[in-house]
């Protein structure tokens, strides 16, 4: 970056900061975005793992949307089981995997997939690979043959894996694994199952899945890793065969997980719990309408607990497989039934630009056609002067953009919105005069 530029960067960035320190942003009414403009172009197949990566850290880049799962096209382009939204049309990872994609996390800068593959950009990598932003490289050796891996967290400085592997970078590794950066290790003796989520919690390492063991201490499907040794939560969950945790987060100070169960540390919980750290709560009357009612995946959205799975009904009402939870009750994402929910189950939630993203095995979200993929957050209107990036809204995000456009760079091919959209004062010019226009709709939505 020359130093003109950093310093209109710094320049701009200050004024923006000083107009809008005390200023709240304007309400809205969430809703789904579907169609061409605001909606994201579907897939051909399920969508299993999202996540955000941003390709350059702390520089211009946007962050972008990434997406795992069993497609092979994404938006019409060929993108095998993994593909990344620049803003404005889904672009492919290299040439992709051979097999799906179940997790996906974001480790020393660089994206890490995990699934069911053995290769990655045509070379060999058994279960997980690293994209450094030009190719795919595995860490090490991978897990064992047909050793998927279904989760992954960072967790003190370290890579965390959990899945249906026994063995990572060749050493033992039941279940779950720690990657240094340099080799594989195992966390204790692992669990005598699959570890289906993770996240961190109090400080410590969370694992949920279908293990009734974890470091050979009874822990039925949740356990935590305090950095030495593997501990239960309570008495964990139950009570069945298919009992187990697909899904975790931390929401409003508490431990939640999500996935079939009907009991958490004894008392009823179907689906989904809270942990405060010493007990086990339920969440309202939990999610039903279906024979085994799965939590898939779990996010927090605007201050409240989104949930998405194979449940058709959320505290006894109709949210069609995604449902938010506001502290007290649950409710639908939409409005009526066809406007409310998917029209199958949801996968995998994610937050990219201010607005909650959601894959799945659906074709429908709010009513309208979404394929596996879709976005709920506030409509936009068309782009205009000061909005940048093209997202139909003037936000901190526009500061890069709009100071690429004072440097004169007329061409214009790295942002999606018109240059001319920098001239906020209407003159047909971009100069320092469009500066304080600009500052003056920080915060605004489109006409």
């Amino acid at each position: 970056m020359s130093e003109t530029r950093r310093m209109s960067k710094l320049f701009v960035a200050a004024l923006v900061l000083g107009a809008v320190g005390g200023m709240a942003w304007a309400d809205c009414t969430p809703e789904w975005l579907n169609g061409p403009v605001q909606g994201l172009p579907g897939t051909n197949a399920a969508v299993r793992a999202t996540t955000t990566w941003d390709p350059d850290g702390a520089g211009p880049e946007p962050e972008q949307l990434v997406i795992g799962g069993s497609f092979a096209f994404a938006g019409g382009v060929s993108a095998t089981y993994i593909a990344r939204w620049d803003g404005t049309s889904w672009q492919p990872l290299g040439t992709g995997m051979n097999g799906d994609v179940y997790a996906l996390a974001v480790y020393n800068g660089a994206l890490i997939a995990g699934g069911a593959f053995t290769t990655a950009g045509g070379d060999s990598a058994s279960g997980i690979a690293r994209w450094d932003g030009t190719s795919w490289k595995p860490p090490g050796t991978g897990m064992n043959a047909y050793g998927s891996v279904y989760a992954l967290t960072v967790y003190n400085g370290e890579l965390i894996a959990g899945g249906a592997f026994t063995t990572a970078g060749g050493v033992s590794a039941k279940y779950i694994a720690r990657w240094d950066g340099t080799s594989w290790q195992g966390l204790g003796t692992g669990a005598n199952n699959y570890v289906r989520a993770l996240t961190v919690y109090d400080g410590e390492l969370i694992a949920g899945g279908t293990f009734t063991t974890a470091g050979g201490v009874s822990a039925k499907y949740i356990a935590r890793w305090d950095g030495t040794s593997w501990q239960p939560l309570g008495t964990g969950m139950g009570d069945s065969a298919l009992s187990g945790v697909r899904a975790l987060a931390v929401y409003d100070g508490g431990l939640i997980a999500g996935g079939y169960f009907t009991t958490a540390g004894g008392v009823s919980a179907i689906c989904i719990a809270r942990w405060d750290g010493a007990s086990w709560q339920a969440l309202g009357t939990g999610m039903g309408g279906a024979t085994y009612p799965y939590v898939y995946a779990l996010s927090v959205y605007n201050g409240e607990l989104i949930a998405g799975g194979e449940f058709p009904l959320a505290g006894g009402i109709r949210t069609n497989f995604i449902a938010r939870w506001d502290g007290a009750s649950w409710r639908g994402l939409g409005t009526g039934t066809l406007g409310t929910g998917m029209d199958y189950w949801v996968y995998a939630l994610t937050i990219y630009n201010g607005d909650l993203i959601a894959g799945g095995a659906f074709s429908m979200a709010g009513g309208a056609s979404a394929n596996f993929v879709a976005r709920w957050g506030c409509a936009a209107p068309a782009p205009c002067s000061g909005d940048m990036n093209c997202d139909g809204r003037v936000t901190l995000a526009d500061i890069d953009p709009f100071v690429e456009a004072l440097s004169g760079d007329s061409a214009w091919t790295h942002w999606p919105c018109p240059w001319l959209n920098a001239d906020c004062n209407g003159d047909g010019l971009v100069t320092f005069a469009d500066i304080d226009p600009f500052v003056a709709v920080i915060g605004t939505t489109c006409p």
